[in-house]
């Protein structure tokens, strides 16, 4: 089966395992089991942002270290409370929220004045918190199976309402959402700063419309819910940054020192008309807790954020499943198709600008639209299909080299099979031949011909080129040498016929440079025939190394018609004839530099006493230090002759 066919037909495989990686992740995306990782981008989007706007109508007023420390107790006396809700109604505060559960009395006269100053303010809000059930029931509000802390009784009849403030913790502990509504015995008990912010903006709690999706206070203003029944709380920034913040005790030191005639520390002015939200912030106390800016967060600045969001109608929503799932689906096959038709290196760029463009949408949609999208899905399934698919190319290329590979070993074999490894024996003669060829097949040819008892023919050839078509090319070219060689001793007659059959019948634009010799044992005469090669290189004993070239025609199958002329010479006992293609004079080393003729003669003059098998492994190795570790380029062959 052809090599591509077989690819092609392997294809779809990767496809489909993309497929199915996709189809996983969305089911994960669906369900949300790795939230956790997801909430962690999520956190990173919020300190990313820029800050939010904030409403000027709401101040914090924290029971702190200092307050603790000049009032000296804890909890602190309830008369002290009493005295911050009568003073913050004498100026005007539209709005009094308790971040904090008076849910056991302490002694009678400090709840009295509590409850009274409370009664008589007609504005105060008092929390209390529930036991959810980890049931899901029919409602589309957490359930809570008890009330677990409230106003002791008398306090919660003064208060002008009552909310929970009870938040429910992430997977990871952090402190995100909060139910706007909780159900308990079929009633619906609203968050604390949900209900003051309808109050404040005139709006009753019997005229809010809720659906599964919504929970709408006016046409202005609709706060998304998810299905659990739960709002992102909106986080403005990080603590102490984005609202204006008023310790208890000063605000109690300061009115004192109105009584007094002395100038106030503040301005208690400040507060008319202010939503104020009352609670504890004293570092290392129970009421800090995680949320996306930072690790220790006061419970009082999370509800201060849901009465923030409402009142600048400010809130942000996770996508809905569907929406994500759309969003898995397209960049799942635009990973796919990035990875399958790109090359490697162009494929891993575009998926990193891929992974860079959405990590950059998701946080400008979160930053400036109030959408969560979700980012860790995303970038999950798109690493995965790239990964997966990027392997499953390498598989596939790796199978196809391997297919190749192995064509490439039987043409390998092919081509030894038109080759003899071993040279003839020849009677006064010493003959001694390699070839190493520079991928699996070579263009570099030889042969032996025996055309006589004494006569034999030795041809060594070059093709233009490397690789496959010059090992066919080659092939063809031995094939038809030895049918003119048979039985004709004149080197330049072969050759002629050589070429013109050759330039008649190829049609690859390959050529073959070629030097042929018949050497006669019997008059000590060589017969030499040049079509385009590289000289002949000759050492008799006690002489210089020497070329002996030959007026040559051109290389074989370029042009009809070509003569070739026909030189001889004689020889003795002792004399060497090497013949060699130019991937021994052209071997470059790491330097670039040539091995070139004068090293060949210089290794040829180094062991001219030695065996042809013993030479042509001396000039091997002298060729292979030259070069070292440098890449062979070209084929290497060489034949050693040598008259006994």
């Amino acid at each position: 089966m052809p090599i591509k066919s077989i690819y092609i037909s392997k294809r779809p495989i990767g496809i489909i395992a993309a497929l199915v990686i996709s189809a996983l992740i969305i089911l994960i995306s669906y369900f949300r089991i790795f939230d956790v990782y997801e909430l962690a981008t999520l956190d990173l989007r919020f300190k990313l942002r820029p800050a939010q706007r904030t409403s000027d109508r709401i101040a914090i007023i924290e029971i702190a270290r200092d307050t603790l420390e000049q009032i000296g107790t804890w909890p602190i006396d309830r008369e002290f409370y009493a005295r911050l809700i009568d003073i913050l109604t004498e100026f005007g505060a539209r709005s009094i929220i308790f971040d904090v559960i008076f849910a056991q009395k302490q002694n009678e006269l400090s709840d009295e004045e509590l409850v009274n100053s409370v009664a008589a303010s007609k504005r105060v809000y008092l929390a209390l918190a529930f036991r959810l059930t980890k049931e899901v029931g029919d409602s589309a509000f957490p359930q809570a199976q008890e009330l677990e802390a409230s106003p002791f009784s008398s306090l919660d009849k003064a208060a002008y309402g009552i909310g929970h403030i009870n938040v429910i913790p992430d997977i990871d502990g952090k402190l995100r959402r909060t139910p706007v509504f909780i159900d308990y015995k079929d009633r619906l008990y609203p968050q604390l700063s949900f209900l003051a912010a309808c109050d404040y903006l005139g709006k009753s709690q019997d005229t809010v419309k809720i659906d599964k999706k919504f929970v709408q206070i006016d046409s202005g203003i609709k706060i998304r819910i998810d299905e659990d029944g739960q709002m992102l709380i909106n986080f403005a920034d990080r603590w102490g940054k984005a609202f204006k913040h008023y310790s208890f005790i000063d605000i109690l030191k300061s009115y004192i020192q109105l009584k007094n005639n002395e100038k106030p520390r503040l301005a208690l002015k400040t507060f008319k008309d202010k939503i104020c939200l009352v609670g504890l912030t004293a570092v290392g106390t129970h009421d800090l807790n995680p949320v996306p800016l930072q690790a220790d967060y006061p419970m009082v600045g999370v509800n201060t954020n849901i009465i923030n969001s409402i009142l600048t109608n400010n809130f942000i929503h996770r996508a809905g499943k569907l929406t994500n799932i759309i969003i898995l689906i397209f960049l799942g096959l635009v990973a796919s198709f990035l990875t399958l038709k790109l090359k490697p290196l162009k494929s891993l760029l575009m998926i990193v600008g891929l992974l860079f463009v959405f990590t950059l949408f998701s946080y400008v949609v979160f930053a400036f639209f109030k959408t969560w999208l979700d980012l860790f899905y995303p970038l999950l399934l798109v690493s995965l299909v790239y990964l997966f698919t990027t392997f499953y190319k390498y598989i596939s290329e790796r199978n196809k080299r391997m297919l190749i590979e192995r064509e490439l070993d039987i043409a390998r074999r092919i081509q030894k099979s038109f080759l003899k490894e071993t040279p003839p024996e020849k009677e006064g003669l010493d003959i001694a031949v390699i070839m190493d060829a520079a991928k699996a097949v070579g263009g570099d040819l030889y042969d032996f011909v025996d055309i006589s008892a004494d006569e034999i023919g030795i041809m060594v050839g070059d093709v233009s080129g490397k690789g496959v078509p010059a090992a066919l090319f080659m092939a063809m070219t031995v094939s038809n040498f030895r049918f003119h060689a048979r039985g004709r001793n004149q080197p330049a007659d072969v050759m002629a016929r050589l070429n013109n059959q050759i330039s008649a019948e190829s049609t690859s634009g390959l050529f073959v440079t070629v030097y042929y010799l018949i050497a006669d044992v019997r008059k000590k005469i060589l017969k030499l025939a040049d079509a385009g090669h590289l000289p002949l290189i000759i050492a008799h004993p006690n002489a210089e190394v020497e070329t002996l070239k030959v007026e040559g025609g051109m290389a074989v199958g370029i042009m009809e018609g070509t003569e070739y002329t026909e030189r001889q010479t004689p020889f003795g006992s002792g004399d060497i004839f090497l013949l060699y293609t130019d991937g021994v004079t052209e071997a470059r080393n790491v330097k670039k530099e040539e091995f070139g003729e004068n090293r060949i003669k210089q290794a040829l003059s180094e062991c001219r006493n030695k065996s042809a098998k013993e030479i042509i492994e001396h000039i091997y190795k002298t060729l292979k230090k030259f070069t070292r570790k440098a890449p062979q380029h070209d084929d290497i062959t060489i034949i050693v002759l040598k008259a006994k």
